[in-house]
C-alpha cells in the first residue's frame, strides 16, 4: 500500500484551467481505475500524479515526497509506447541505465520482466518488429523492470484486440498483487472486473472517488450516472 496526496493542485494551459483544483488523500493498493469521457483530464491527471507535469498551484506527494522528486520510485507506461532502435531486451534494460546497478543484476531484472510480459521468446528481436500488443507488453515490462513502488499506466489496453487485452489484463492483475497500480481505462466492463476503486473525472474535475462496487451500483453524480448509462447500454 502506498499513499498519494494531492493538495489543491491544478493545471492551467494558455490561461485555461484544464485540471483541478484537486484534493485527494488516497491509499493505493491493487488496481485504481481513472474513468471519464474523452477530454475529462485522465491523462493529465496521471501525468500530474507521476510528476511529468507540475501543478500551477498546490502539491502532489507520494509517501510525503514531491511527485517530481520521486519519479524513480514509480514505473510509468505511456499511451504511445516509446520504441528505441534496439532489441526488445535492450529497450527494457534502457530503463535501468542510470541506476548504477551491476550488469548481472540488470540482466536478471530484464529476464524477469520479459517473463512477466510473456516476451522471453522475443528478447533478441528488434523492437520495431513487434506487433502492437507486443509493444504494449514491452512498455509494461520497461515499467516493471525498475522494481517500482507503484505503477502509473495510461490507457494500457488502448488499441488491443480482445486476445491481446486479455493477456495485458492478466499481467497487470499479477503485478498489482504486489505493486499498486493507477491506470486509466475506457472499458467499463473490464474496469468493473479488475479494479478495487474508481476515480471519476469530467471536465478536469474529480467528481467521484468510490470503491468499484459502490461506483457501479450507485454513482452519486448525474454526470457519472449518464456516463455509465451511455457506456453500458
Amino acid at each position: 500500500m502506498i499513499r498519494l496526496q494531492i493538495d489543491q493542485a491544478s493545471l492551467t494551459f494558455k490561461g485555461t484551467r484544464r485540471l483541478g483544483p484537486l484534493d485527494l488523500d488516497l491509499e493505493l493498493s491493487g488496481i485504481t481505475a481513472v474513468l471519464g469521457p474523452n477530454g475529462a483530464g485522465k491523462s493529465l491527471f496521471l501525468s500530474l500524479c507521476h510528476g511529468t507535469l507540475l501543478p500551477d498551484r498546490g502539491a502532489v506527494r507520494w509517501q510525503g515526497q514531491p511527485a517530481r522528486d520521486s519519479r524513480a520510485a514509480r514505473g510509468v507506461m505511456l499511451q504511445s509506447p516509446v520504441v528505441l532502435r534496439r532489441s526488445v531486451a535492450g529497450n527494457i534494460e534502457f530503463a535501468l541505465q542510470s541506476r548504477g546497478l551491476p550488469r548481472q543484476v540488470r540482466r536478471e531484472r530484464v529476464e524477469h520482466a520479459l517473463i512477466a510480459a510473456r516476451l522471453e521468446d522475443r528478447a533478441h528481436a528488434p523492437a520495431a518488429t513487434l506487433s502492437g500488443g507486443e509493444l504494449r507488453r514491452m512498455s509494461f515490462a520497461r515499467a516493471l523492470v525498475t522494481a517500482p513502488r507503484a505503477l502509473v499506466l495510461d490507457e494500457p489496453f488502448a488499441g488491443l484486440d480482445p486476445a491481446a487485452s486479455q493477456v495485458m489484463e492478466a499481467m497487470i492483475i499479477e503485478a498489482a498483487a504486489a505493486t499498486p497500480v493507477l491506470l486509466s481505462n475506457h472499458d467499463l466492463v473490464q474496469t468493473r472486473r479488475i479494479a478495487r476503486q474508481v476515480l471519476f473525472f469530467s471536465k478536469g474535475q474529480m467528481l467521484e472517488h468510490a470503491s468499484t462496487v459502490a461506483f457501479f451500483a450507485d454513482p452519486q453524480s448525474g454526470v457519472a450516472q449518464a456516463f455509465l448509462q451511455s457506456q453500458l447500454l
